[in-house]
């Protein structure tokens, strides 16, 4: 198992291939321009959309499930005022 190891960080001593590293930046850059600004306004607007978007479903389910106890609980007192 040790082999495997020494095998893996031999052959993997960078975070990242660099060449990788740099055909992505020139393809960023082709695509937003050279502008930084435009890759950090894309990655901040995906940082608070994704907490946002949970935040959302939760809130909306936990209004649907409440939404359904009122009913249920109005149900019952109606069955029971019937009896």
């Amino acid at each position: 198992m040790a082999g495997f190891f020494n095998f893996f960080l031999a052959h993997f001593g960078d975070s990242a291939e660099p060449e990788l590293v740099h055909w992505i930046k020139e393809r960023l850059d082709q695509i937003l321009g050279p502008s930084p600004w435009a890759l950090v306004g894309i990655i901040g607007f995906f940082i608070f959309a994704i907490p946002i978007s949970i935040m959302t479903v939760y809130l909306m389910e936990s209004s649907r499930r409440a939404a359904e106890e009122r009913s249920t609980k109005i149900k019952r007192d109606t069955d029971i005022n019937d009896k």
